[in-house]
């Protein structure tokens, strides 16, 4: 493939949550960690294209997990000038409970967590000055999930507003049922949202989910979503790889033959990562989405959502990409 220089000049934000992650037996030795869908997503396309440093959204707390949270997204080269700090309010957590036969059950403390409040910030309104400079904002349906209904209505008015802007917006369904209070609800405000996006790159498995449909080809997915106004959609199909549509045209893009896979986790976010990464140098949306079944097939091959650095280091050099850093 032709070699490809990062557009420095492009900008991306990603909006959403990161959380505390516990892992182990509890009242046991448990691992510390941190993890949220956007924040795999923001690590890997920061990773992949170090010169980008995408913009993390959210809001924290001033407390020492916060801090810990800054410093190690500094350290991925995450920009944090725009992370909002709420003195009254913790980040949220969750714990992986694993059992004696090694099967996992997660379990959450979100619902009073600093994200939940972040477009009732004071300076929540600062950030659409700043994001008019940008080229695209990502988020997923937990984004929104995650808000109270009048902050879900504060955020797509935001969105909104950077749309008339020009900026393009990016969205992953991520739909998750406990956080909403009935499918009916999630498709009302997810519906909204993707009436705002430009991009989605939605799981075939999560749009059957939310519909209360079974199997649903992606061709159908795709029409439904580019009926709502989305112009480039991309269906993950899992191990089959991933279809994409646009413009009239698409097509698929077969996964990579994976021999063990370890944790599935992250598969979806590290997907979007590399295909937002491919689309930032400039590649057509099925490169974009080869390059997202890679990664994707790499992450699954490894324990855990972030995978140690070298591991994505080969893959950049694959693409081809220069990074001006």
């Amino acid at each position: 493939m032709a070699t490809l220089t990062t557009a420095k000049h492009k900008k991306v934000a990603i909006i959403g949550e990161c959380m505390i992650e516990l892992s182990g037996k509890p009242f046991a030795a448990q691992a510390q960690h941190f993890g949220g869908d956007t924040l795999n997503t923001a690590v890997y396309l920061s990773r992949l294209l170090p010169s980008l440093a995408p913009g993390y959204i959210t809001a924290v707390g001033t407390d020492s997990y916060s801090k810990h949270m800054l410093s190690a997204w500094l350290a991925e080269g995450l920009d944090t000038d725009m992370v909002l700090e709420n003195p009254d309010k913790l980040p949220g957590m969750y714990a992986i409970e694993i059992d004696d036969d090694g099967e996992r059950s997660f379990h959450y403390w979100r619902s009073d967590s600093a994200a939940r409040y972040l477009c009732e910030h004071p300076r929540f309104d600062q950030l659409v000055k700043c994001l008019k400079e940008f080229d695209l904002v990502y988020l997923s349906g937990i984004s929104l999930a995650i808000l109270p209904d009048g902050g879900k209505l504060k955020l797509l008015d935001m969105l909104a507003e950077l749309k008339t802007a020009g900026v393009q917006i990016a969205v992953d369904s991520n739909y998750r049922p406990r956080l909403w209070q009935s499918s009916t609800h999630a498709c009302e405000w997810l519906g909204r949202l993707y009436q705002l996006s430009d991009i989605a790159l939605v799981t075939a498995d999560d749009e059957d989910l939310l519909l209360g449909t079974m199997n649903s080809s992606p061709e159908v997915i795709a029409r439904r979503l580019h009926s709502l106004g989305i112009r480039q959609v991309v269906v993950k199909l899992g191990s089959k790889g991933a279809m994409w549509s646009q413009y009239g045209h698409q097509g698929f893009v077969s996964g990579n033959r994976v021999e063990t896979v370890v944790d599935t986790t992250a598969a979806g976010d590290s997907f979007n990562a590399a295909w937002l990464a491919a689309w930032c140098t400039g590649m057509e949306m099925a490169e974009c989405c080869h390059w997202g079944n890679k990664l994707a097939a790499t992450v699954i091959q490894h324990k855990g959502a972030i995978i140690p650095v070298q591991e994505t280091r080969y893959i950049t050099e694959l693409m081809g990409v220069e990074n001006d850093e």
